[in-house]
């Protein structure tokens, strides 16, 4: 059997993204304003794909996310001022518990693993590091589209020719990836941490609720 892959989605896969939300409701805090309300616009910002077109390095997308934040509460550089509290944040993102020994145990058995992000490269590479494990990394900024854009997938898809039996798609963003995978057919496991409902009829070839648990269909 030739080389088999697995391709990732980072962040809520792989990495916490805790600590940036988090972020976000301390700052709230300090500036005096509902920080449980910034944390849900900041992260509705965030993943609104209309906010990524025409593409925009991840980094500038957070600075304008941090602008609208100010503009929402009628504020005025309030949230912006802390736009490099939010990066370093974001930069010093942690694996979950599981995550590093499972990585490890993919490779051990003959996976590649190639890692998709919604990142730029002055974010990722620190990222990466965290996962103390060889990846191949795709970023937003290697292929100027965001997830769930079909051209990224297109563009993977195409360097290392994936066929439904050398490769699977795991990843924790149901619209950003899930759907996609679906759309390229290509087979997925679900991370559903938070044990969301899916938004649509598409599902995943599995769902698991950690990383650990996807090992059992890659045997």
């Amino acid at each position: 059997m030739g080389q088999k892959y697995l391709t990732f989605d980072c962040y809520g896969t792989l990495l916490n993204e805790e600590p940036t939300y988090n972020s976000i409701e301390t700052i709230a805090n300090k500036i005096g304003v509902d920080s449980k309300l910034a944390r849900t616009r900041f992260i509705n910002y965030q993943d609104d794909r209309n906010n990524m077109h025409p593409y925009i390095d991840y980094a500038i997308l957070t600075r304008n996310n941090l602008i609208h934040l100010d503009y929402q509460f009628g504020l005025e550089h309030q949230f912006e001022k802390y736009y490099v509290d939010v990066l370093i944040a974001h930069r010093s993102l942690t694996p979950f518990p599981e995550v590093i020994e499972t990585l490890q145990k993919f490779i051990d058995h003959g996976y590649k693993l190639i890692m998709m992000s919604n990142s730029s490269w002055d974010i990722i590479d620190t990222n990466a590091k965290a996962l103390k494990v060889p990846f191949n990394i795709w970023t937003a900024e290697d292929v100027h589209a965001y997830k769930p854009d079909l051209h990224f997938f297109k563009s993977v898809d195409e360097h290392y020719h994936f066929t439904s039996e050398n490769h699977w798609h795991i990843a924790q963003g149901y619209s950003s990836d899930i759907i996609p995978a679906k759309q390229m057919n290509w087979p997925s496991i679900w991370i559903n941490r938070p044990h969301d409902q899916p938004s649509t009829d598409i599902q995943p070839t599995h769902m698991v609720d950690t990383l650990d648990k996807a090992w059992e269909f890659l045997k």
